[in-house]
C-alpha cells in the first residue's frame, strides 16, 4: 500500500493502480491469515477505496463503482458470517457501513448514476433514496 501511495503521490498513476490491484489481491487471504481481524478488514477496505479513489480521479467511474460493488460484496458477506468468527464480522460490518457512506457521498458529489446491472451496489441506491 504505501508503494501504491507513493506512485500516486509521484504522478505514476499506471504504477499505482498496478500496485492498489495488487494490494486488494493481498487483502483478501489476510483475512484468515492475520490474528488482527481489525487491521486485515483495514487493509481489504482501504486498498479497494484507494483504487476506486484511483478510478474516479482518473473519471473512470464505471471501474471505480465496479472496485467498490466488490468491497461492499465481500463486506456484506463477510458481515453476515454468523457461524464465523464474531471479531471478523464485527469489523467488516463498520467497514461496510464507513464504506458505504463514502460511495453514497461520492456519488452524489460527482452526481452519477449507479448502473442497475450492479447488484452489489443495491445497499448505496437504497442509501441514496
Amino acid at each position: 500500500m504505501s508503494s501504491a501511495n507513493r506512485a500516486y503521490q509521484e504522478g505514476r498513476e499506471s504504477d499505482a493502480e498496478q500496485l492498489y490491484q495488487s494490494a486488494c489481491q493481498r487483502a483478501v487471504p489476510l483475512l484468515t491469515e492475520w490474528q488482527d481481524h481489525e487491521a486485515a478488514i483495514a487493509m481489504l477496505a482501504v486498498s479497494n477505496q484507494n483504487l476506486a479513489d484511483l478510478y474516479f480521479s482518473q473519471s473512470r467511474y464505471d471501474e471505480a463503482l465496479v472496485v467498490y460493488g466488490g468491497l461492499l460484496r465481500t463486506l456484506t458477506e463477510l458481515s453476515q458470517n454468523k457461524r464465523g468468527d464474531s471479531q471478523l464480522a464485527h469489523f467488516a460490518e463498520s467497514a461496510l457501513e464507513k464504506a458505504g457512506a463514502e460511495l453514497s457521498q461520492e456519488v452524489r458529489r460527482r452526481e452519477l448514476a449507479l448502473p442497475e446491472s450492479n447488484p452489489d451496489l443495491e445497499p448505496i441506491r437504497s442509501l441514496m433514496s
